[in-house]
């Protein structure tokens, strides 16, 4: 393994290069037009996304319409293990049953990236190590180590600017919650580091 700056190098799975592949291929490069959020319908006119000037709470999905016209979906998915970052290019954005999408485009927050373009994406990535047992009934056959890795965040970068999006959720007693059904989405790196996104990152890929 070699680091190089801030990331690192190492030999990836195919999976893991494939989902490199991909991230590179259609976001690198490309500049923001516009930002939904997808969630919830609380039957309500009120939303509950903003949680702070320096943070935002999502239920679902982060909803990027490219300069391309791509409409490509920031999501929490299983596609390595429960709960990581994925991602999926949508044909456009549909009414859903329960869901209401909401344009935060001129949000305060958002709007000083529109027609910004994204230089770079770091992808840090939560490791776990256990015992994986295989039984016969009551009885336990064989234990094996067993190492779980999921993609936790992904750090876009925007020249000298960074927005951070977690599969983590922040609960209202302001503890953090990793590998969540729910996105985080941090401005700032004072709220980056006070919720330790990269410090307990195991491991940090550049793209």
């Amino acid at each position: 393994m070699v680091l190089y700056g801030s990331c690192l190098q190492a030999k990836m799975t195919e999976k893991e290069q494939k989902y490199y592949e991909r991230i590179k291929s259609s976001f690198i490069g490309q500049t923001i037009k516009e930002v939904y959020y997808e969630e919830l319908d609380y039957d309500t006119d009120s939303e509950f996304w903003e949680m702070s000037d320096e943070i935002h709470s999502v239920d679902m999905n982060v909803i990027f319409r490219l300069d391309n016209d791509q409409l490509l979906q920031i999501k929490w998915d299983n596609e390595f293990y429960s709960y990581g970052i994925g991602f999926e290019n949508l044909p456009e954005i549909l009414k859903r049953e329960g869901l209401k999408t909401i344009d935060v485009s001129n949000n305060s927050n958002w709007k000083r990236f529109i027609n910004r373009t994204i230089n770079g994406i770091e992808v840090f990535w939560d490791i776990s190590e256990g015992v994986t047992s295989t039984y016969s009934g009551n009885n336990i056959l064989k234990k094996e180590k067993s190492t779980t890795k999921t993609p936790q965040t992904w750090e876009l970068n925007f020249e000298n600017e960074k927005v951070w999006i977690s599969a983590l959720e922040i609960d209202e007693e302001n503890q953090t919650n990793f590998w969540a059904d729910h996105l985080s989405v941090i401005f700032t790196n004072r709220e980056q580091e006070k919720h330790q996104l990269i410090e307990k990152a195991s491991e940090q890929y550049c793209i």
